[in-house]
């Protein structure tokens, strides 16, 4: 499996961890009970993705810490997407933008992956 296809499933599996977490905020009426309907499968699927994806990228040499915070930017991007398609609150786009950039920064300083490794 290619590193691109590793980070891939991570990423869809952050796709389904944040709609499992934040979905029912869309929702006007909705019970504990409906919540958990529409969450247990939706993290079920998120398990599979991300396991197999932070498996792989820990076989290719990418440590734990580095795993997390991509993960973390992908949990960004998904629930920010989320928050302002579905949900439709307003964002700050200045504060969010900023978040974005020091978790990558921090990807960034704390990476030893080379660019040359993504292809």
């Amino acid at each position: 499996m290619s590193l691109f296809t590793s980070y891939l499933y991570v990423y869809i599996g952050t796709i389904f961890y944040v709609m499992a977490s934040y979905y029912h905020l869309s929702l006007k009426d909705w019970s504990l009970k409906k919540a958990y309907m529409i969450a247990l499968p939706l993290v079920c699927i998120e398990y599979f993705f991300s396991l197999r994806g932070n498996r792989r990228l820990n076989e290719n040499s990418i440590n734990p810490i580095n795993i997390l915070l991509i993960t973390m930017c992908f949990y960004f991007i998904n629930t920010w997407l989320l928050n302002y398609y579905v949900i439709k609150n307003k964002v700050n786009m200045g504060k969010e933008f900023i978040s974005l950039v020091l978790i990558m920064i921090a990807f960034y300083l704390s990476s030893n992956i080379k660019i040359k490794n993504l292809n």
